[in-house]
């Protein structure tokens, strides 16, 4: 009896491939399933911003459940360093401390020639006194800023204010900046 070896060999191959396709094909897939329900609410700000004893009024505001806090019309006076002591305080309402870091956002003030600097410096107490919380956050116009005042531990149902300082030029007569800042709380 005369063998066909090629044809051999391909009936072979065909039969490994077969085999090797039922294998992969036999595999078992299973499918997991994950419900949620009842998704409610819970008191989520345990930190926010209360008015400070110089909060500036006018169109000044608290929005969002006082997670925004909008200070319209501080004022410095020019040729001389102007410190607002407490335009805005923040408040820890939990039963446990947590971190809080205020940070610079952004400004327009890289171009303003008649402004020496703006000075954000959290304190540890409100409305007057305390201890300096961590960096200032130092704005001078075209010059490096130092952006946030690093993580700070801030105590269950303690009040922290933020001071503003605003040194205007001799010069200065009706120039504005404008800042955004942001508050990170873990």
């Amino acid at each position: 009896m005369k063998m066909n070896y090629k044809k051999s060999l391909k009936l072979i191959t065909l039969l490994i491939t077969s085999i090797l396709i039922a294998t992969v094909s036999a595999s078992t897939y299973s499918t997991m399933f994950m419900h949620a329900t009842n998704i409610g609410v819970e008191a989520g700000n345990q930190v926010f911003f209360v008015q400070g004893n110089d909060w500036p009024g006018g169109t000044s505001s608290l929005t969002d459940g006082n997670q925004t806090a909008t200070l319209d019309g501080m004022k410095g006076k020019n040729g001389t360093a102007t410190i607002i002591e407490d335009p805005v305080s923040i408040y820890n309402n939990d039963t446990t401390s947590r971190t809080i870091n205020l940070k610079f956002d952004s400004w327009d003030g890289d171009s303003e020639s008649e402004l020496y600097y703006v000075n954000v410096t959290l304190y540890n107490a409100s409305p007057t006194g305390g201890t300096k919380q961590g960096q200032t956050i130092y704005l001078v116009p075209g010059a490096g800023d130092v952006t946030e005042t690093t993580s700070q531990s801030i105590g269950s149902k303690e009040t922290w204010r933020v001071e503003w300082v605003i040194y205007w030029k001799y010069t200065a007569t009706t120039q504005t900046v404008n800042i955004d800042l942001s508050l990170d709380v873990s």
